[in-house]
């Protein structure tokens, strides 16, 4: 027979041979289990994913412009190709022109290849960056559409000169504080064609009237659409520019010196389609105002402390120009704008929505009309008037039923006229009272509680509050800053539509509001007592 293999013999449980009433024992195989013994020096852990390297440039480019500044200067920290990539697809940037700008704007603008709106602010104590610098930016930046130049006294009417060869596409150019003159403007205005707004604050040079000759008459600026001067000494030496801007829509006037009624004249013969005009602190008359009559398209008009003005010219304007919106008034308390020019403009401008008043004194003739006629005003301002008082408001709150936001401040009113806010102006969603003797803490708050949906917000006169100061109520009042700036009077008085009523900082807000929750019931108790007993 043939002879198996020999296997394994596998090892079982023994019995024990011997008989036995115990119960048989088992006895267990040994078992050997080997574990790996762990190394000294542990593998490194898989390296993280990186989620965005398959994600192409563009996209990348996209994500960066949707994040603020701070959050895109983080983001250039995190790796090098995000740090290229911002770099490159930044179109604003903010630089300090200081004199050593110079030497560092080459590797500047290596890194920030695609700006398109560029800053230059220099503190006042300091050197700022001259002819060369601004030549080389300009160089650097042919794209270049928007400048803005703060303090930058080192920078000449050549310096302008080489600015405007480098950047024609440039549209919006604002200067302040800056030492050339209407040369440099004037050059500007040659080269860059598309130049569309222009704002010229402080300008040194052109205190010297021989220094600055008033810009070519021979320019024509059909791209121009919005100018802002402000704080001119010489400032009609930019008379030309804007009489010979066919287009212009926007005209804004700050304390400079001059008559400006020419000016007008001339702009209702050749420029016809204005529709905004902001005068302040200007020698400024009826003659001017009677002037602009013949702009028919005008819809914005500003008349801040121009004390020649009067009802007059306001009734010649009104009667023309039909599709005012938005009038802001600051008579400087002297009286010569009044009811008459009031009721023109009640007569003739059923589409205002939005009527300040300052240092006026209207009644509830002209009040009543401008309520009853102009069915769409939403936004009514009164401050410093000796004349409106509970009669008005009470007239105010029957008549306009479009009013949104209301805003009083120094006007002799007391809480029975301000009774009429519970039930008037439905559409009443803001109410702002300032510095008014008459009205009380308490009603204050029981004018909230009637009408939750109500935001009050009350400011009750100091013990040495005298009679309000017009001038610091509104002081910057209009939009006098950048023409990219689009504040008005209305909104530093309440009328914006931001947050502006209730307070400046979220601070002084909360603060506000747990006084109020402190002590309401005892506003509201105190009421009640004060109406019980009467």
């Amino acid at each position: 027979m043939g002879q198996t293999g020999s296997t394994p013999l596998t090892r079982f449980p023994s019995f024990s041979n011997r008989r036995s009433n115990s119960k048989p024992q088992l006895t267990s195989p040994t078992l050997t289990i080997s574990f790996p013994t762990p190394s000294i020096q542990s593998s490194p852990p898989p390296p993280d994913l990186d989620y965005t390297s398959e994600l192409p440039d563009e996209v990348l480019c996209v994500v960066f412009h949707l994040l603020p500044s701070s959050d895109r200067k983080r983001c250039s920290l995190v790796c090098r190709r995000w740090w290229l990539l911002e770099g490159q697809s930044r179109q604003r940037l903010a630089l300090n022109a200081q004199h050593s700008l110079l030497d560092s704007i080459p590797t500047l603008f290596d890194r920030f290849s695609s700006v398109s709106k560029l800053a230059l602010k220099c503190d006042r104590r300091s050197d700022s960056i001259g002819d060369e610098g601004l030549a080389v930016i300009a160089r650097r930046c042919p794209g270049l559409t928007r400048l803005k130049l703060r303090a930058c006294r080192a920078v000449t009417d050549a310096g302008m000169e080489a600015l405007a060869e480098s950047c024609p596409k440039l549209c919006k150019l604002s200067v302040g504080s800056c030492s050339f003159g209407s040369k440099g403007i004037e050059a500007v205005l040659r080269a860059c064609k598309h130049l569309e707004e222009l704002s010229v604050k402080r300008l040194r040079g052109l205190s010297d009237s021989n220094a600055s000759p008033p810009v070519s008459a021979e320019i024509v600026a059909r791209s121009l659409r919005a100018v802002c001067l402000k704080e001119l000494y010489n400032g009609q030496c930019f008379s030309t520019v804007i009489s010979n801007s066919p287009n212009l829509k926007v005209l804004k006037l700050f304390r400079c010196a001059g008559d400006w009624d020419p000016l007008l004249e001339d702009i209702s013969v050749k420029v016809l389609g204005v529709t905004e005009v902001h005068l302040e602190k200007l020698q400024v008359s009826d003659r001017g105002l009677m002037a602009l009559s013949a702009c028919p398209s005008l819809e914005v008009l500003h008349l801040v402390k121009t004390p020649e003005c009067t009802d007059t010219g306001l009734t010649v304007l009104a009667e023309k120009c039909n599709l005012l919106r938005k009038i802001h008034i600051d008579g400087w308390k002297t009286n010569r704008i009044g009811d008459q020019g009031l009721i023109a403009i009640a007569k003739r401008c059923p589409n205002l929505q939005e009527l300040v008043l300052i240092g006026v004194n209207p009644t509830a003739r002209s009040l009543e009309l401008v309520a009853t006629n102009c069915a769409n005003l939403e936004r009514l301002a009164l401050c410093g008037s000796e004349t409106f008082g509970d009669a008005e408001i009470t007239c105010i709150a029957a008549k306009c039923l479009a009013l949104k936001k209301l805003c009083i401040k120094g006007c002799p009113i007391s809480d029975l006229g301000m009774e009429a806010l519970a039930e008037g102006c439905p559409r009443l969603v803001k109410v702002k009272v300032k510095k008014c003797r008459g009205v009380t803490a308490e009603f204050a708050e029981w004018l909230r509680m009637s009408r939750g949906s109500l935001a009050v917000n009350f400011d009750a006169p100091g013990p040495t509050d005298g009679a309000p100061d017009v001038s610091e109520m509104v002081e910057n009042a209009g939009s006098e800053g950048d023409l990219d700036d689009r504040s008005v009077a209305g909104e530093q008085l309440g009328l914006s539509n931001g947050n502006a009523l209730n307070g400046g900082t979220r601070a002084s807000a909360w603060k506000t509001r747990v006084s109020i929750f402190a002590g309401r019931n005892f506003f509201v108790s105190a009421f009640r007592r004060l109406h019980g007993s009467q």
